[in-house]
């Protein structure tokens, strides 16, 4: 209790700088675990337990708040921001699955990146030069980290890209129904979605897991959970333009906990690649706070994923 009171003094931006380390550690976790699931189960099967522990840890705060997140008139908007986001997943923990759980951390980044492009492209956005320079040195972070050549370029390191592709697309949905929808809404409704088209998949893949394979699949569910909770309370209690650079924590968590657990460690190509991407994702969302523009990070902390 005591350390809660001393957590509510701290300024602002220095607390949801807290969240959101909270945050991409809890996220890191989430990896840890897909990657422990992934040892029997199938990616598919993985995806549908994630959606499904998170529409049963999300019920009861629907029921508490009397909320039926299906009772909208743009539930044809949600239903597409979940057909995205669930691709996304799918590939995300193919991603997880089949790299080095730094790579595949460092490879999501380039989401922010995905998102400059499909804003000026699709919404119309207004992108200057500097964003547009800045986004394509990003993407040859990406190419640095593929290291396209022969024998050497990964399905699972393109399966990584589709995810933060997929992302982005996501995000503009997110974006979008976020002027007229709740943040619990969007969440509660992706989960019923994502749920139901991962169904079919998940029982032609199926095989029941054991009492340490539902360990982990609970906690994939949960984690991702608490996980998007702190991202949110990070984002609304601190300025964007402060909390969003502590999201690339996440990478040093992820090659830290993927050596002590996995015995993997990042190669150079991975380094050089992500400090890349860290880099220019970093002057964009600079140079979106100085303009007053939402940060793709914003949108990201409602994304269920």
């Amino acid at each position: 209790m005591q350390l809660v009171v001393a957590l509510n003094r701290l300024p602002a931006n220095l607390r949801g700088a807290l969240w959101l380390v909270a945050g991409s550690l809890i996220f890191t976790g989430v990896g840890i675990f897909i990657r422990l699931a992934s040892l029997h189960r199938d990616s598919m099967q993985i995806s549908f337990f994630r959606s499904a522990f998170g529409l049963i840890f999300v019920l009861p705060v629907l029921w508490q708040r009397r909320l039926n997140p299906l009772a909208t008139g743009r539930l044809w908007e949600h239903f597409n921001r979940a057909v995205m986001g669930t691709a996304a997943m799918v590939c995300g923990f193919y991603a997880v699955s089949h790299l080095l759980l730094a790579d595949a951390t460092a490879i999501s980044f380039s989401q922010a990146l995905f998102v400059t492009v499909i804003a000026a492209v699709l919404l119309r956005e207004t992108v200057r030069w500097r964003r547009w320079t800045a986004t394509l040195v990003g993407f040859v972070g990406v190419i640095i980290m593929m290291h396209p050549g022969p024998g050497s370029l990964q399905i699972a390191a393109l399966v990584a890209v589709a995810n933060a592709f997929l992302s982005a697309m996501s995000v503009i949905y997110v974006k979008r129904l976020s002027e007229t929808e709740s943040a619990l809404s969007i969440l509660a409704t992706f989960a019923i979605f994502s749920t139901i088209l991962l169904l079919p998949t998940a029982v032609f893949v199926w095989r029941w897991p054991d009492w340490l394979d539902w360990i982990y699949v609970a906690a994939i569910g949960l984690f991702a959970t608490y996980g998007q909770y702190c991202m949110v309370r990070a984002y609304d209690t601190a300025d964007v333009s402060f909390v969003a650079p502590f999201d690339y924590l996440r990478l040093p968590f992820s090659a830290g906990l993927g050596f002590l657990i996995f015995q993997e460690w990042p190669t150079w190509w991975t380094l050089v690649g992500a400090l890349v991407i860290v880099v220019s994702t970093f002057y964009i969302a600079r140079r979106e706070a100085k303009l007053g523009v939402a940060l793709p990070g914003q949108v990201r902390a409602q994304r269920p994923t």
